[in-house]
């Protein structure tokens, strides 16, 4: 996996993890602990500087803002992870149909 394969897992389960958790909110060390069996084949640093960076640019987008312990979803951000979901699960329907 490339470094750009790698930044979009890291923000795909940033934003996973939070709309799991949602509304509490995720410190940064809890979201490396979280993020590391994911993205195994990285180390620490590189991990850690990867969520810094990708908290910044969702924070940006509007889909995470600071919380209570760390960072949540916006409501914009709630709307992205159920609109991925949905397009995920019309994917499998139409897999199905095909199989």
């Amino acid at each position: 996996m490339n470094d750009t394969q790698a930044m979009a897992l890291v923000r795909h389960e940033l934003l996973n993890t939070m709309y799991n958790r949602f509304p509490l909110g995720y410190s940064r060390p809890q979201l490396l602990s979280e993020l590391r069996p994911a993205l195994g084949d990285r180390d620490k640093a590189w991990l850690t500087d990867a969520i810094n960076e990708q908290i910044t640019v969702l924070m940006q987008a509007g889909l995470v803002r600071p919380a209570q312990g760390g960072y949540t979803l916006t409501d914009k951000g709630r709307r992205d992870r159920q609109q991925a979901q949905w397009l995920f699960n019309k994917q499998l329907s139409k897999d199905k149909e095909v199989a």
